[in-house]
């Protein structure tokens, strides 16, 4: 029987999907300067001639990458902001789901890749700016709203989010190169230890206040 449109489009977006996940290997563990379009396409299954149907340069698939990470992150925090439970939760929960890179292991290897590139690469640059620009926003308002609430005592929400991105990078970097030295902590360790302190100022205000 003959192919029709519709498989030629399924196979075409399982043929990008292939290409997408081998780069997202290569990249993680050979590094982006030295895979080649000839690596990721015979990774992929596929002739050099299939990559660039689908990609014009090697930088094409970074940028696609890049794509879809940014864009799993900002649904992760937009999920939890969604959650219906208390500040606390809802903050813990939010930082824990965007600090985890269980479900797929090879990122904290590629954002060190995407990290270099932005200093050589503008396109990279801007995008990765207005993704942290998003995220930092997104957190401040979680912030501001447990710190309304008691959950925590805060100088300023917005230093808090860009503290919390700061501990999701290190921690990204930590899971990279192997945590050195010891066993990295899970997610949800690293967001405990890391508002533990703002929390414990919040319960202390509380009982000086009662107790006045």
């Amino acid at each position: 029987m003959p192919r029709t449109s519709l498989d030629r489009f399924e196979q075409r977006k399982l043929t990008r999907a292939k290409l997408i996940e081998a780069a997202l290997q290569l990249f993680s563990t050979s590094g982006y300067e030295h895979a080649t379009v000839d690596d990721i396409s015979q990774a992929a299954g596929y002739s050099k001639g299939a990559y660039y149907f689908h990609f014009s340069t090697k930088d094409d698939i970074l940028l696609e990458l890049l794509r879809v990470w940014t864009e799993g992150r900002s649904v992760v925090l937009a999920q939890g902001g969604e959650m219906d439970a208390n500040p606390r939760e809802v903050l813990h929960e939010a930082l824990a789901n965007f600090m985890s890179y269980a479900d797929v292991p090879q990122w904290p290897g590629v954002l060190l890749e995407f990290w270099a590139q932005a200093v050589r690469n503008p396109e990279v640059s801007k995008r990765l700016t207005q993704a942290y620009a998003g995220w930092r926003k997104t957190l401040t308002d979680t912030f501001a709203t447990a710190a309304s609430a008691g959950v925590m005592q805060l100088q300023s929400a917005e230093d808090a989010a860009a503290v919390a991105l700061a501990a999701h990078d290190g921690y990204a970097v930590q899971i990279a190169i192997g945590s050195p030295g010891g066993k990295a902590m899970t997610p949800a360790e690293l967001v405990e230890a890391l508002l533990a302190p703002l929390e414990a100022a919040a319960a202390s205000e509380g009982r000086q206040a009662a107790a006045r």
